[in-house]
């Protein structure tokens, strides 16, 4: 029996604290928290999201800067190795982090420049989905229709 299990939202896994995988080092929450531990404030407002964190980061704070590169060097070392297996030509990322702009994918871009080793991949185009946070929802949502078509 597996130790796998669905929820509404995400595949997750029994795992010992500090360790994860891609998406609990570079979602939204984590980049905030992982900003918190090491020092960021958040403003007057009191806002402590990943988008705050964004913000912070846009105009120099260099704990937020390091927040958002930490989680783009998990997404590249992700990607590179998902793209290595199944040679794709350009990864998509979707999700609220997505939102960030440069501030995510201007980190993400040079480490995936360190991790992506074989030729193929160092080509890889790597965008923001074009959908934005309903990116998974709509993908998902695609691959039930399809599954669902007796013609596919």
């Amino acid at each position: 029996m597996s130790d796998r299990r669905w929820t509404a939202t995400s595949w997750t896994s029994p795992r010992p604290p500090g360790r994860g995988c891609v998406e609990r080092l570079a979602a939204g929450p984590h980049i905030a928290r992982r900003a918190l531990e090491n020092g960021w404030r958040p403003g007057p407002d009191g806002d402590a999201s990943a988008a705050a964190v964004a913000a912070a980061a846009r105009a120099g704070d260099p704990v937020a800067v390091a927040s958002f590169e930490r989680a783009a060097q998990a997404l590249a070392a992700g990607i590179a190795a998902t793209a290595t297996l199944v040679e794709v030509d350009i990864a998509v990322v979707g999700g609220g982090v997505a939102g960030a702009g440069d501030v995510l994918f201007g980190p993400l871009r040079r480490s995936l420049r360190d991790y992506a080793t074989l030729s193929f991949v160092r080509n890889l185009t790597v965008v923001p989905a074009a959908t934005g946070t309903d990116a998974g929802l709509l993908g998902a949502a695609a691959a039930a229709w399809a599954s669902s078509d007796p013609g596919s």
